[in-house]
């Protein structure tokens, strides 16, 4: 029988159930570094990565969101579509086209199948990605009025 296991981040966040306010702190403190991590990404050519960092940042700000509005664990996704859309986000097009597109990183960098289809090889469609990705942060930020540090 196989049996999923909880990841050690969702363990912590559940603990902090009690406290949603230390949860959005922690959950921003995480985006934080995801973001700086896919500044030096981009800066080091390491570009797919970047590309992951970047979906790892928005995951965390939405998932952080999500804890502020329903006081509750975030659902165990790693879709910004469906963090979107548990959230009521009415996503002008573009922002929906960016988040489409940074969110087919999680997998690409991570596995080989999904990299050969998606692999960033040179600096200007990385830069453009993180681009892309800090204007839909932006957008997202001035929807969800979150704290940042």
């Amino acid at each position: 029988m196989l049996r999923r296991t909880i990841p050690l981040c969702y363990l912590a966040n559940m603990a902090q159930q009690d406290n949603p306010e230390k949860s959005v702190k922690s959950w921003l403190e995480k985006m934080e570094e995801d973001l700086q991590t896919a500044r030096d990404l981009l800066k080091s050519g390491r570009y797919t990565w970047c590309a992951f960092a970047c979906q790892q940042f928005l995951e965390k700000y939405l998932k952080a969101a999500y804890v502020q509005q329903f006081k509750t664990v975030p659902p165990y996704t790693h879709s910004l579509l469906r963090l979107c859309k548990d959230l009521s986000l009415d996503l002008p097009e573009n922002i929906l086209d960016i988040l489409a597109t940074v969110d087919k990183y999680y997998l690409a960098a991570r596995y080989p199948a999904y990299k050969e289809n998606l692999n960033l090889n040179d600096r200007f469609s990385a830069e453009t990605l993180f681009r892309k990705a800090q204007e839909a942060f932006e957008w997202l930020q001035s929807r969800l009025k979150l704290q940042r540090k």
